[in-house]
């Protein structure tokens, strides 16, 4: 359940300019602080709004983090979205680099929430944005394999599928929230989508039609 759900609902341009205007500070304040020293004070202060107005939209700091986390969820699934469209028309590598690269970018780009929904919130608080982005990843690259690799049997298929959303949902978000000292991004992602169609498809032919 969102906030909206709970509080009053947006219904008119005032009401949603300032549900914006209030997550945007939430959203500053959770980068700069984390999610231990994101409270509705802080929010509403950084908003130039009072807390009562704050209430009226979002009960605690945890309506604000869920309703960032749908707001940063639908925008990340959306770049995703595009790049596996874009990357049906690749060979294979570079489709899966190409995906890589996005979805590395639109995790950087909301930086603060998805670090706050992986690393500080409490566990039950909210819901998470990855499996949401595995959900739609391993949709695409069932398909992806049975056209590269349809000599594959369904078992051995789905336990290399299983083990290579691991590995790029956790090298996507090293890669986007830790970066590693004097190794260029481009370069990381190159690892990553050389192990990703190793895994997936040892010998790869075509391209994702």
């Amino acid at each position: 359940m969102t906030a909206h759900n709970t509080r009053k609902a947006p219904r008119q341009r005032r009401s949603r300019e300032m549900i914006d205007r209030i997550l945007a500070a939430a959203a500053q304040v959770l980068e700069e602080r984390g999610y231990a020293g994101l409270s509705t004070n802080r929010v509403a202060d950084r908003a130039e709004v009072s807390v009562g107005s704050l209430y009226r939209y979002f009960a605690d700091k945890n309506e604000l983090i869920e309703e960032l986390r749908a707001r940063s969820s639908a925008d990340v699934l959306a770049d995703l979205t595009g790049a596996l469209t874009a990357a049906v028309a690749m060979p294979a590598r570079d489709g899966v680099r190409h995906v890589l690269a996005v979805l590395v970018t639109a995790l950087k780009r909301h930086r603060a929430i998805t670090a706050a929904m992986i690393d500080e919130a409490p566990l039950g608080a909210h819901g998470n944005i990855l499996p949401e982005v595995e959900r739609q990843l391993t949709q695409v690259t069932r398909i992806f394999v049975a056209v590269h690799a349809p000599a594959l049997d369904q078992a051995e298929a789905e336990a290399r599928i299983h083990l290579a959303m691991g590995v790029a949902l956790n090298a996507c978000l090293r890669i986007a929230l830790q970066p590693a000292p004097g190794i260029t991004e481009d370069r990381l992602i190159d690892l990553t989508a050389d192990l990703m169609v190793l895994g997936l498809v040892p010998n790869p032919i075509g391209r994702l039609k």
